[in-house]
């Protein structure tokens, strides 16, 4: 199972992300893309940017959580548990393993192109997603009692999926 964050006592009731990173904008630099507080609501560049305002912000203030702060992107990271997390209808936020659901994606679709489980190791798509290493790692999850009840029931209902 993902590990829970124990830090969402620290949200605040935050306006929606800016729309530029404003220290990038006072030094005249470019950004990639957006991340926001969700602690003081200030929006800042994400780590794939020359500056890392963001990772900056956290490692100066403390403030544990982040969310993306690009439209159609739904996530948040906390810094401190480094979890992955997703709002839940009603309210709050639940961890997931993007990397275990991306990689169930990417099966789906392997196995309806006419692919089979027969991967080695270092088998990549065609998009380069490392399907034959998340074979690895889905079924090490499993074997450690990593994944709760819903993510062993994404991966059994991939056809022909053995543990």
């Amino acid at each position: 199972m993902t590990a829970p964050c124990r830090h969402l006592d620290t949200i605040a009731d935050v306006p929606a992300p800016g729309d530029v990173c404003v220290i990038c904008i006072q030094i005249g630099s470019p950004w990639h893309h957006l991340r926001q507080c969700m602690q003081c609501g200030i929006t800042l560049c994400c780590d794939s940017s020359p500056n890392r305002h963001m990772t900056a912000h956290h490692n100066e203030t403390g403030h544990p959580i982040m969310r993306s702060g690009q439209p159609d992107e739904d996530w948040a990271w906390c810094y401190v548990d480094e979890v992955t997390m997703r709002p839940v209808e009603g309210g709050g936020y639940q961890a997931f393993d993007p990397f275990l659901e991306t990689g169930a994606w990417a099966a789906q679709e392997h196995l309806g192109g006419g692919g089979s489980w027969d991967l080695d190791e270092d088998y990549e798509t065609d998009d380069g997603f490392p399907l034959g290493r998340w074979v690895s790692y889905a079924r090490e999850q499993h074997d450690d009692g990593a994944l709760d009840d819903q993510e062993i029931a994404m991966m059994e209902s991939l056809p022909g999926w053995t543990w």
